[in-house]
């Protein structure tokens, strides 16, 4: 079975990345919102964990797998301290599951293994932590809630490191 197309498929898929929710708009059409940060930065760890879960089942890569469980640690540690700041009265509602686009990036790659997978899931990972990396660059400049832009000042540094160790995966 040639699976060159489906490896095709995930990794144009991937390199459109998170292009999609990377800045979410408020309703007058103006700047990121701190409820869109909210959203879009949990939405991007939940994925990151999921493709990671995933890793370490379906990689043939001791390297990939090492990342794979740093990613997992690392951003359900993230995402626990940005649920933290979930507040009623701002308006922000926690994400339950990556976006939908991740989803189908995930969904993709779970009928990939060893090396094949390898390939996807990198290219993945450095596609969604170049995106992260805007989104939180973004909070920092534009957002409001000083706690928000406290996190994504004290989280950015991480996900730069992240998206260096991506790079050098298989």
């Amino acid at each position: 079975m040639n699976r060159r197309p489906a490896l095709a498929i995930a990794f144009l898929v991937a390199s459109l990345g998170l292009a999609a929710h990377a800045q979410e708009k408020d309703s007058q059409g103006g700047t990121a919102t701190d409820a869109g940060f909210f959203k879009n930065a949990g939405a991007s760890g939940l994925a990151e964990v999921e493709a990671s879960r995933l890793a370490l089942k379906q990689s043939s890569s001791a390297k990939v797998k090492k990342f794979a469980q740093t990613m997992i640690d690392e951003h359900t540690r993230a995402n626990e301290e940005l649920e933290g700041m979930k507040s009623g009265d701002k308006g922000y509602s926690l994400v339950r599951s990556p976006m939908p686009d991740s989803q189908k990036i995930i969904d993709a790659m779970s009928r990939m293994h060893g090396a094949e997978f390898d390939k996807a899931y990198a290219k993945t990972m450095v596609a969604d932590h170049e995106e992260a990396v805007a989104i939180f660059e973004t909070e920092i400049e534009k957002g409001s809630n000083p706690d928000l832009k406290a996190f994504a000042k004290k989280t950015l540094p991480k996900l730069k490191h992240h998206l260096e160790m991506a790079k050098k995966l298989p």
